[in-house]
């Protein structure tokens, strides 16, 4: 009698099964975060697709402390993985996110394969069945389109049958969102330098969250994509913020943008916005962008800085000195106009830090805001501002930490003029005033003295110039040279090459005590009396080269603070390989040219140029809070990552 044999349904273990138990079916996986750290004991369930609507009771259980998970089905057919979603967002919320956001330079995945293993990316909402306990706030998507995306969330994680008996790896990405890195600190810092100049430059934008380029999508779809850096958008121009990643529950509330043009009854033209998170507030106040802006700019009256509630309680921003007409008008419609937002804002402003940033006609509109809200120690960094009070008033607001930006050809923080504007135009003829006072004003320029009449324009703050720094070789050349020369003339004639420095002189004012024994070195050789000279205060530095009113955009400004912190993290050696030298190589070039032409540069040039050249190296120094913060390399590895010189000349 012939031997009967027997085989299991599915594929089977062992096709000779004349006695014994078949073997069950086995998959292990393994949960990992960014870094390759286990994510232990996160509950778990399956499905398999043989016993549909429901789960058989051995397919539950918890990862282990190595994050393993090993299932072992009843049938050979496709499974499918839930993660609990409150334990697994609440746990990745809390992991960090690697350097690179490119999935092919995943170290765990390079390690799964190695190790014969199947290798997976995961966002949260890929694993979960519902959606955890998130905060949902007006105006967001909800639930977060990149944790959560619309084809692919709530379905499990997906083992067919020709993926069992394999360990699978499973890397998640954290629960994370990005913040702007910003340090709330009297000193000069290029991490505010490049984010506050993105939100200056973001409050042009119109706030719509279908827009790349706006506000909305900034800090709402941008801050909340891990898959790349948020990217600034200006015209033809792109730059990456220096972000952190942070828990998704300290990600920005949705930024509160204000326009009266668009109020309840419209008047002016003024626009800003405020955004904030857990730690801080960023208020930014755009520039000038219409023709009744530019009406705001030449409307230069100074006048008293008084504002008065509805309940007709008047107070001043300052006791003596005044303030710009133009500007203060565009500054008190957003009072007038927006008293909910405001009040607000005031709110959320206690127990955060504050930082206020502007553009031209926004830098003064945002130096106005900041002596408003003095007492929160608000930090301001502005670009490219006019002047905004009378030398009187600056002085009595010299404890804001304030960074004024000027790129030297720029002819806007030129405006208004330094002379006394407070003359008898306005009382005589009124409107009209204004403007005949300025022509004026402009005339009495031409006498230095005049500037001593009453009390003028002055700008508030720390100057941080990109100066175009040029050197000159000068020479005699004689008609004729032996025995004697004579009919000799003097030839003063430019060098080739020039490079734009970009100096911040407060680094040598023994503000940044960081900068070690180098600063002390170079204050030996600069005194309070060249930078005075170079920098003096209340105005600009000398201009060397001719206005050009297409360096005053933002976009003339953020490429040389872009340039400038690659090329810090380069020379940190933390930009991964990638070379940012652009600059550097400039300034090796104008060294050289000095060198060669030593003997024939007028001395004033030679020492002006050699401790201009020396302030810049201080730069150093403006990275080392970021540096020293917690992620700090990875924080500035990642920009660099990313980044991209733009070719300065």
């Amino acid at each position: 009698m012939a031997t009967q044999q027997a085989y299991t349904s599915a594929s089977p273990q062992n096709q000779d099964a004349y006695t014994g138990k078949q073997k069950p079916y086995w998959v292990e996986i393994q949960l990992v975060d960014e870094e390759g750290k286990a994510v232990a004991n996160m509950p778990w369930q399956a499905e398999n697709s043989a016993t549909p609507g429901g789960y058989e009771k051995e397919l539950k259980g918890t990862s282990d402390a190595t994050g393993l998970i090993r299932i072992e089905p009843r049938y050979g057919s496709e499974l499918r993985l839930f993660i609990d979603a409150q334990p697994l967002a609440k746990e990745m919320e809390q992991r960090s996110l690697r350097v690179s956001r490119e999935l092919n330079d995943s170290t765990v995945r390079n390690d799964a394969e190695e190790n014969g293993h199947i290798w997976h990316y995961a966002v949260i909402g890929e694993l979960c069945r519902t959606v955890p306990d998130i905060e949902q706030r007006e105006g967001e998507p909800f639930p977060p389109p990149f944790h959560f995306p619309a084809d692919k969330s709530f379905k499990g994680f997906k083992i067919r049958t020709n993926e069992l008996e394999q360990r699978h790896v499973i890397e998640i990405c954290p629960f994370r969102a990005w913040e702007l890195v910003l340090h709330h600190q009297k000193d000069y810092s290029m991490a505010n330098a490049i984010n506050l100049g993105a939100a200056a430059s973001l409050a042009y934008a119109d706030d719509s969250s279908i827009d790349e380029a706006s506000i909305s999508h900034f800090f709402i779809n941008q801050c909340q994509n891990l898959s790349r850096l948020p990217q600034l958008h200006k015209g033809d121009y792109s730059t990456n913020a220096l972000v952190k990643d942070v828990s998704f529950s300290k990600r920005y509330f949705p930024p509160v943008y204000m326009d009266s043009t668009k109020a309840a009854e419209p008047d002016g033209d003024t626009q800003l916005f405020y955004v904030y998170n857990d730690d801080n507030v960023i208020v930014a106040w755009r520039g000038t962008a219409s023709f009744w802006d530019g009406v705001a700019d030449g409307s230069f009256r100074p006048v008293e800085s008084e504002s008065c509630d509805i309940k007709l309680q008047c107070t001043e921003l300052v006791s003596k000195g005044k303030v710009h007409y133009g500007f203060w008008d565009g500054y008190s419609v957003v009072e007038r106009k927006f008293q909910n937002e405001i009040k607000k804002l005031q709110t959320v402003i206690k127990g955060r830090y504050l930082y206020i940033c502007g553009h031209s006609l926004g830098g003064a509109l945002a130096l106005i805001h900041a002596a408003s809200l003095k007492s929160q120690m608000p930090i301001l960094y502005t670009y490219g501002m006019p002047r905004t009070f009378t030398r009187d008033a600056v002085s009595q607001l010299s404890d804001i930490t304030h960074y004024r930006h000027v790129n030297e050809t720029d002819p806007v923080p030129a405006l208004p003029p330094e002379a006394n504007l407070d003359n008898w135009f306005y009382n005589l003829w009124g409107p009209l005033g204004v403007v005949l006072g300025g022509v004026w004003s402009t005339l009495e320029l031409g006498a230095y003295q005049l500037k001593e009449w009453g009390d003028c324009f002055w700008h508030h703050g720390n100057t941080v110039a990109f100066l175009d720094t040029t050197q000159s070789r000068v020479w005699k050349e004689c008609k004729v040279t032996l025995p004697y020369p004579h009919n000799c003339m003097t030839i003063r004639k430019r060098l080739p090459l020039s490079v734009t420095l970009y100096l911040a002189p407060c680094l040598a004012e023994g503000s940044a005590l960081a900068a070690g024994e180098q600063q002390k070195e170079f204050k030996n050789k600069l005194t309070r009396e060249d930078l005075l000279e170079f920098f003096p205060k209340g105005t600009n530095p000398a201009r060397g080269t001719a206005l050009n009113i297409f360096k005053h955009f933002m976009t003339s400004y953020m490429p040389y603070i872009n340039n400038k912190l690659l090329e810090l993290i380069y020379q940190e050696e933390l930009s991964l390989g990638d070379s940012f030298s652009e600059h550097q190589d400039r300034i090796e070039a104008f060294k050289n040219q000095i060198n060669e032409n030593l003997t024939e540069i007028p001395e004033n040039e030679l020492k002006r140029n050699r401790l201009f050249l020396e302030l810049e190296e201080l730069l150093k120094v403006s990275i080392t809070p970021t540096l020293s913060s917690e992620k700090g390399n990875i924080i500035m590895q990642r920009f660099s990552l990313y980044g991209e010189e733009e070719i300065e000349q």
